[in-house]
């Protein structure tokens, strides 16, 4: 679907998939590798856990996820091994897109929502960084991540936080993320919501050149 910014006053972007490149076979590969193969069945035991869930609402710090999944696979992974692993999840990011938000700013107010954790804070921060000397955050009037709220999605309340917040009109609000659970959760809200299947997909659902 597409959608006239004329149409919208507020334009909120999900990271993965939507703005960042992700690679989650990296990430079960190295662990695969780190844990003597243990780590093979990292998605379903990481779903099946409680620790992401912590990690990601800002309930657990770094080095006690990292030894609560050390604890899950029976390995000694160290910090800096560990990081590197769980970074890999990170693939890239399109300066493009990056524009685009940068652009939308100048005439829409652009919120990020994103479930994540501080690890891949600091890491998607320094690609940012490197590419263009700012911060993701600063691509957005206020970046809303998970971690630092305590809120995480498909869960309505992560979504009734930033429209009481902010003050939104949900009718002239668009959400864009890549799972259709956070899309329907969001629409049961009242936001308009479109789910993305390939990243560069916003630029065709803002009808943006």
């Amino acid at each position: 679907m597409q959608y006239s910014l004329s149409q919208l006053d507020t334009i909120i972007f999900d990271l993965g998939e939507v703005i960042v490149d992700l690679d989650g076979q990296a990430v079960i590969d190295a662990f695969h590798h780190l844990t003597d193969g243990r780590g093979g069945n990292l998605r379903e035991l990481m779903i099946g856990s409680p620790f992401l869930f912590a990690y990601e609402t800002g309930k657990m710090s770094d080095g006690a996820f990292i030894r609560e999944i050390n604890n899950l696979f029976d390995a000694q992974i160290s910090d800096a091994d560990f990081r590197q692993a769980w970074n890999l999840m990170i693939k890239g990011i399109s300066t493009k897109r990056l524009e685009l938000m940068a652009q939308l700013m100048k005439t829409h107010q652009v919120l990020i929502l994103s479930n994540t954790n501080a690890m891949h804070e600091e890491y998607f921060d320094q690609l940012v960084s490197k590419q263009t000397g700012k911060l993701m955050k600063d691509y957005a009037h206020t970046a809303y991540y998970s971690h630092q709220i305590g809120y995480r999605k498909p869960n309505y309340d992560i979504y009734e936080y930033i429209i009481e917040e902010q003050g939104l009109n949900p009718a002239r609000s668009l959400f864009l993320d890549d799972k259709s659970e956070n899309i329907e959760a969001a629409r049961d809200v009242g936001l308009h919501a479109t789910q993305v299947a390939f990243p560069d997909q916003i630029f065709e659902t803002l009808n943006y050149d």
